[in-house]
């Protein structure tokens, strides 16, 4: 069962804050891990009385064992343990949430069906149980697959039947199925099939109103078996067995390193006398480092002088708890349908999802007349607060950034003038843009001039619909020819009173964009005055370069 703990964090404001969990015992580190714990450090201690009680009798063997355990202390922080194992339960809780989130749910599908096929009749009553019960049914027949606590509750088909989920005829139809797929392939979306089957008739019995009701429903069913494949597929398909086998191994591994790394020493201290080691003294002890310790002395295993003997390694402690409950994390969560403590609550769930169904489906709906409003019809109506709730007011408004922004009159103040830049930009560009940007976005019909067009140039007919506000249009002169380097000069002339610099060689090929030369030569060429009133219709000659 899912261990809970919330309601003892719901505020910070505590002395110790999360320190309270850390004395609960059911899913907690300390009942993950007790027995490691127990055998590996029994194991360590063992070897730290056979080190201190006959190993340093023995010279020889003791400086043996004193450069294996430095040995050990050195190279165990070449295994990447913390990269290992935190990468790999990253996975598994993001794994294991999300096979939470794919369990089914009926509670969506009994209210459409409370909904889109009502009636107190009982051809309706019994129509809608029957698809809650199979829609629960397939629940049940896929977490048998996954879940060792929901095999053991229904083994067999028959305990299906003794529980009501099914009966002896759907029993038969189920059997048949496994026959059928010579029990290879899971069966679990055959009762979702028969609620399937069942909607399409009560359509046709007009049970369900129309075709979309009737459409609704049957979706609901399929996402519901859709979901009992997605977890039978998380039953199937697993993290890969390589890095499973990777990160215990790293962890159980460093731990036996960690067995001789981390044991106190007590190494014979040495002095130099020429080609030779003289020993001097015995390893300081703690009691009286300062007069047991000789200067200029030295150990010849490797050993830190500076590490005082605690007998008790209690970093080493702490950091197995650390690295092996994060360990017993990724074992808990790997298997989430087990007998762990914080293993889903499968049990409840089926007890839960089949009764909810049926009073959803059933009792809850019925039609329910409406009563007056309590709120007397007030448009912003206020719910009431006990003394209790009343202290926690500070969060009836959520605070803004601006909020305490203050502002005085004269900053307030609407700014009386604009800058000179911006105005000459208004006037010389900002109309003209939105003028002929108009004219460009009506429809413009694109001929060619047959008989003026010359060698070089191309010459189109763009015909604007009459009326443009503030447009003044002339006919242009019609000519044999046209000079090309007359239209850069033109264009030239108008970047300049517009105040816009064109490289010269932008300006020389005419080619590059014809459509955007065009473009850009009527957006600035065009003249603002009074509204075109003339007997004819207006027609613009645009003339540019071709190769």
């Amino acid at each position: 069962m899912t261990v809970s703990y919330t309601h003892l964090s719901h505020t910070a404001g505590w002395v110790g804050g999360l320190m309270r969990l850390l004395f609960l015992w059911k899913g907690s580190l300390f009942k993950q891990v007790w027995p490691d714990f127990l055998f590996f450090f029994g194991v360590y201690f063992l070897l730290s009385a056979l080190y201190r009680l006959i190993l340093v009798e023995y010279e020889d063997s003791k400086v043996a064992y004193e450069l294996f355990c430095v040995y050990c202390e050195k190279f165990s922080k070449v295994i990447p343990i913390s990269f290992l194992l935190g990468f790999y339960v990253t996975q598994v809780v993001s794994r294991w949430w999300s096979q939470f989130m794919t369990l089914p749910w009926p509670d969506t599908l009994a209210r459409y069906l409370a909904v889109y096929m009502p009636g107190t009749d009982q051809k309706s009553r019994n129509y809608r149980r029957t698809i809650c019960r199979w829609v629960n049914l397939g629940n049940v027949l896929a977490l048998r697959l996954v879940s060792y606590k929901v095999m053991v509750r229904f083994p067999t088909y028959e305990h299906l039947v003794e529980s009501g989920l099914a009966t002896h005829k759907e029993m038969i139809q189920l059997k048949q199925m496994d026959d059928l797929v010579v029990n290879k392939h899971q069966i679990t979306w055959f009762p979702n099939m028969w609620a399937q089957n069942l909607l399409r008739k009560a359509r046709r019995e007009g049970l369900v109103e129309n075709d979309w009701f009737s459409h609704v429903l049957i979706k609901e069913v399929d996402s519901m078996a859709n979901m009992n494949g997605m977890l039978i597929c998380y039953g199937w398909i697993s993290i890969p067995l390589v890095y499973t086998q990777v990160v215990t191994l790293a962890v159980y591994a460093y731990f036996v390193a960690c067995l001789f790394g981390r044991q106190y020493l007590l190494p014979t201290q040495y002095r130099s006398e020429g080609d030779m080691f003289i020993p001097v003294s015995d390893f300081p002890t703690v009691s009286n480092w300062t007069g047991t310790r000789m200067p200029g002395a030295v150990n010849i295993v490797g050993y830190d002088n500076d590490v005082a003997d605690f007998y008790i390694p209690i970093f080493t402690i702490l950091e197995y708890l650390f690295y092996m409950g994060w360990l017993k994390v990724a074992e808990t969560l790997l298997n989430p349908f087990g007998e762990d403590d914080d293993d889903f609550d499968t049990y409840y769930l089926i007890d839960r999802n089949l009764q909810v169904s049926y009073i959803m489906s059933d009792e809850a709906g019925l039609p329910v007349d409406p009563e007056m409003d309590p709120f007397d019809f007030s448009n912003a109506p206020e719910l009431k607060h006990t003394n209790l709730s009343a202290q926690f007011l500070d969060d009836e408004r959520p605070h803004m950034p601006t909020d305490n922004l203050n502002l005085t009159a004269e900053q307030t103040n609407i700014a009386s003038s604009t800058s000179l830049r911006s105005s000459k930009l208004n006037v010389n560009i900002g109309s003209k843009i939105n003028l002929a940007g108009s004219i460009l976005a009506t429809p413009v019909t694109v001929r060619r001039r047959s008989s003026e067009g010359t060698a070089g140039v191309k010459s189109v007919y763009l015909e604007v619909p009459n009326g443009a506000p503030g447009m003044f249009v002339t006919a242009p002169k019609h000519q044999a020819t046209t000079d090309i380097s007359q239209v850069n000069n033109t264009a030239s002339v108008q970047d300049s009173q517009l105040g816009i610099s064109t490289p010269t060689s932008t300006r020389k090929n005419v080619n590059s964009s014809p459509l955007s030369s065009r473009n850009d030569r009527m957006l600035f060429s065009v003249h603002q005055n009074e509204s075109y009133a003339g007997p004819e219709k207006p027609e613009i000659w645009q003339d540019f370069g071709i190769e």
